[in-house]
């Protein structure tokens, strides 16, 4: 999770740290739990389009991620089963490594 901090009564608060990888991918593939289209998933990242393909391409290489084509809506997102398992191991370390 990010840290903020103050500069002063009338500053804003500035973004102390840059997110993981890891961080990352934790926000896609929950996006990506509720059957998202592939601008979703860019806006909930917050990344630059190039960048974010980098993420979503290995997600879908490893077959963490799929793509349905739906009649109405077209492509949409899914997380796999694999992807679950892998979400739930990146939340287990998030969670560890905020303890230290």
């Amino acid at each position: 999770m990010a840290q903020y901090f103050w500069l002063g009564e009338d500053k804003k608060m500035i973004f102390e740290k840059k997110r993981s990888e890891i961080e990352i991918l934790n926000e896609i593939l929950i996006t990506a739990q509720k059957k998202a289209k592939k601008t979703s998933l860019l806006y909930n990242t917050n990344l630059c389009y190039n960048h974010f393909t980098e993420y979503l391409n290995f997600l879908l290489e490893k077959n963490f991620i799929d793509i349905k084509n739906e009649i109405r809506s077209g492509n949409t997102y899914h997380i796999t089963e694999k992807g679950e398992k892998f979400l739930n191991s990146i939340e287990n370390v998030i969670k560890q490594s905020r303890g230290f």
